[in-house]
């Protein structure tokens, strides 16, 4: 069975970094970001709209809610957005300005459209799900797109799925606890975290390797 692969904070600065090139430098950054500090899935990143992050005063929102019609559990969920990552959300802003993206006559969200999709596609559009509704939807263009900003880079291993999980497990080691967690990513098992969370062989290796090194 194949290791899992997981991100850390060097991987998701090199992500930025390797995909920052012109013209879509700003939306791969906002896209990496929500990808992996939000923790959405796909399909939610798909739906994302720019009201659901944004006050109508151009202010992001530093405790917001992820609407039920985009959670993927059809049940709203709280986030957070802290000061340090905002200037990444507004440079992207800035790119929208400059791209003339979703105009409106009127100053709230920053002259810009409420309901417009919060990450654009490489045509400046939403991206959209495939599938009907009887069978469900499946977020194949977003998806796409994350694999393609993987391969940009020598990170080996990664899947579209391991932003979301390296935010699961990043959070845990920053000393979330498993109904937080829950909480946070809509998860209802117990055991799904533990597969995020807890170390696998060749964490353990390097574990152990270093556990009483200052003792013996």
């Amino acid at each position: 069975m194949p290791i899992e692969r997981f991100f850390d904070e060097d991987d998701i600065k090199t992500l930025i970094d390797m995909n920052a090139a012109p013209p879509y430098g700003p939306r791969n950054a906002a896209l990496i970001l929500a990808a992996s500090y939000w923790g959405l899935t796909p399909f939610e990143l798909t739906l994302l709209r720019l009201e659901d992050v944004m006050d109508a005063s151009g202010e992001f929102f530093r405790i917001w809610t992820l609407p039920a019609h985009v959670a993927y559990t059809g049940e709203a969920r709280e986030l957070h957005t802290a000061d340090h990552v905002l200037p990444i959300l507004d440079e992207y802003m800035a790119w929208w300005n400059e791209k003339d993206l979703f105009g409106t006559a009127l100053v709230r969200y920053r002259g810009r459209g409420p309901k417009a999709p919060f990450i654009i596609n490489d045509k400046y559009a939403a991206y959209t799900l495939s599938g009907r509704p009887e069978k469900g939807y499946i977020a194949n263009s977003m998806n796409r797109k994350l694999k393609h900003l993987i391969a940009n880079t020598s990170i080996e291993g990664a899947t579209p799925a391991t932003f979301r999980d390296s935010f699961i497990r990043m959070m845990y080691q920053a000393g979330c606890g498993y109904k937080e967690l829950m909480d946070i990513t809509g998860i209802k098992q117990k055991e799904t975290i533990d597969k995020k969370v807890k170390p696998h062989t060749v964490e353990l290796k390097k574990i152990y390797s270093n556990v009483f090194r200052n003792v013996l």
